[in-house]
């Protein structure tokens, strides 16, 4: 069966751009960033179909 991997990010992006407007904040925000993003890997039957329709925008959550 193939399987769809995907990202999320699930921090508050808020604090992650104040963290990259100032300057001594850039690290801090981008190990926030990397910290606070998940990955999701979703096993399908036909994945070609899913990812054709999530660029359609026919794909909902259920």
């Amino acid at each position: 069966m193939s399987r769809i991997v995907r990202y999320e990010f699930t921090g508050s992006w808020l604090w992650f751009w104040f963290c990259c407007v100032t300057v001594i904040g850039i690290p801090i925000g981008i190990l926030y960033l990397l910290s606070a993003t998940l990955r999701v890997e979703t096993e399908m039957a036909e994945p070609e179909r899913f990812v054709s329709e999530y660029r359609a925008g026919r794909w909902h959550r259920a």
